[in-house]
């Protein structure tokens, strides 16, 4: 990781090409900012639920949520903010910075002080009515709503910040906040409680943690382009175009919810409240797969939209086909052990009844993933080159399908037919999605169909074929997983000899320091 000390002189535009190496070195400093706090979670969760109890926790948890749906007020300027840098940095234009900057901030800021008037106006309607909070809990959740809203002009102001960083490729810096900041979301519960604080101090220690990584981001931005220490300055022109560029993500933002939960609130409402806690799990263990294509997927937004902003279109196109290809060799084979490993893992992790009715469900969930990854990939490339407004009617396009097909299968399936519904509509994403990407780069289908592309794909269902074969065989599970580890050993190598070209494997080794 790179220091978190900058040069005080203006910072040099990005590179002509935005290498592998560099790609592949912010995507391991971005899978490293998710499963740091994730593990901190882990450990500290169990001693914040039991210490704060079902209601407390259960009103803190609500509280966020409530905060993460009042985030769709900041109208998709913070990644406009990202997408316009890159722009600006790929021409080389960094004296425009001030005034994109200044002006995205002061746009999100303004934005952010009406979602909180807005949050604290709803906060009676809120705790008195549409959610169900304890009564003796009523004066605590007004507060902590109150202290919410007080700080969401900060967190969108945030959002424009960390832009900037992440335009400019700097995920080193940005994980160097991140990972602190998302690990003191977990910590301070824990201290807090310690002490003896209640819920709505431990809300307001954690506001001043994120004020202080606002702080921090803001201070590191002006360090990396010391432009922006001239002065604030708001061109009310710049707020329609990060408006109409965020616009689109806000819808986007808004469907995504929809899609992604439609098929828990259906089973809730066709099948039993039980049967939802049959299909949590599962759904928990095959999305976590989509760590390494959102930490990719972070990298790729700003690098597509600085080539698109200097015009590189080969290294778009070219980017596009090797990430398909990396994420193939990397999530592949983890959704096809998911596939073949789902009832072990089920019964070792929760049980011989979760496992029966889980298993069907983590299986086709984990192929759903492997699609939803790859279609990543053409989801941020249509945003990076200034087109969110096409993401964004696929998805109003995909909602009446999905609501109906979902209702069909769930219907007549139960379980499997929800987790069936979400796979096929991730595959509907994933393919609209690539060929809306291809129109508008005009990759041809023969890079699609390219060698690479063939074999990787040719090379992950003969380890599926392979781990098939060793499955239906006769012998337990420990001989099962020794030789699945062997057969995973041989799919690398031959990604490695099959899969990879010439440069390719030099990126690597240059990025091992191999000689």
């Amino acid at each position: 990781m790179n220091s978190v000390e900058t040069p005080s002189r203006p910072a040099a535009p990005l590179p002509v090409r935005i290498g592998g190496k560099v790609l592949a070195r912010n995507t391991l400093l971005n899978i490293i900012g998710r499963v740091v706090p994730l593990m901190v979670g882990v450990v500290t969760m169990p001693y914040v639920i039991h210490h704060l109890g079902a209601d407390r926790f259960g009103l803190l948890s609500l509280a966020w949520m409530v905060v993460g749906y009042f985030a769709l007020f900041n109208l998709g300027i913070g990644p406009a903010t990202t997408k316009f840098v890159a722009e600006l940095l790929g021409k080389g234009e960094i004296e425009k910075l001030p005034e994109l900057v200044w002006t995205a901030l002061i746009s999100q800021t303004f934005l952010g002080a009406v979602g909180g008037v807005l949050l604290a106006l709803a906060s009676p309607l809120l705790v008195n009515r549409v959610l169900k909070i304890p009564p003796e809990l009523h004066g605590q959740a007004h507060l902590i709503f109150l202290i919410l809203a007080i700080a969401l002009p900060i967190d969108f102001a945030g959002g424009s910040m960390s832009g900037v960083l992440g335009a400019s490729q700097r995920f080193d810096l940005l994980n160097a906040i991140g990972i602190p900041s998302s690990a003191l979301t977990y910590l301070v519960p824990v201290v807090a409680l310690a002490l003896g604080f209640g819920l709505p101090s431990i809300v307001f220690v954690l506001v001043l943690a994120r004020i202080a990584g606002f702080a921090v981001t803001t201070f590191l931005c002006m360090r990396l382009y010391p432009a922006l220490r001239s002065g604030f300055r708001f061109n009310p022109r710049l707020v329609r175009s990060l408006l109409g560029y965020g616009g689109w993500i806000t819808v986007s933002s808004a469907v995504g919810p929809v899609l992604m939960y439609f098929d828990r609130f259906l089973i809730g409402a066709l099948v039993s409240i039980a049967a939802v806690g049959f299909y949590t799990p599962p759904y928990m263990v095959s999305t976590k797969m989509l760590i390494l294509p959102g930490s990719l997927s972070a990298v790729l937004f700003p690098a597509f939209g600085a080539s698109s902003g200097r015009g590189d279109h080969e290294w778009i196109r070219n980017a596009f086909v090797r990430s398909l290809k990396f994420l193939l060799v990397t999530v592949g084979p983890a959704a096809i052990a998911l596939v073949f490993f789902a009832r072990p893992l089920l019964t070792f992790w929760l049980g011989t009844k979760f496992a029966a009715e889980g298993t069907p469900v983590l299986q086709i969930l984990a192929l759903g993933v492997l699609v939803n990854s790859l279609g990543h990939v053409p989801y941020y490339l249509l945003q990076g080159v200034g087109r969110p407004d096409l993401t964004a009617k696929l998805h109003l396009v995909e909602v009446p399908i999905h609501i109906g097909l979902a209702w069909f299968l769930v219907t007549r399936f139960g379980l499997p037919g929800a987790a069936l519904a979400w796979t096929a509509r991730m595959s509907l994403d994933c393919l609209l999605l690539t060929v809306a990407a291809c129109w508008l780069t005009r990759t041809p289908a023969r890079l699609l169909a390219s060698r690479e592309l063939r074999r990787s794909v040719g090379t992950l269902l003969a380890l599926a074929a392979s781990l098939g074969v060793l499955w239906a065989s006769t012998h337990g599970f420990i001989f099962h997983a020794a030789f699945a580890l062997l057969l995973g050993s041989g799919f690398l190598l031959a990604s490695w000899y099959y899969v990879l070209d010439m440069e390719e494997k030099w990126q690597i080794k240059l990025w091992l320091k191999i000689p």
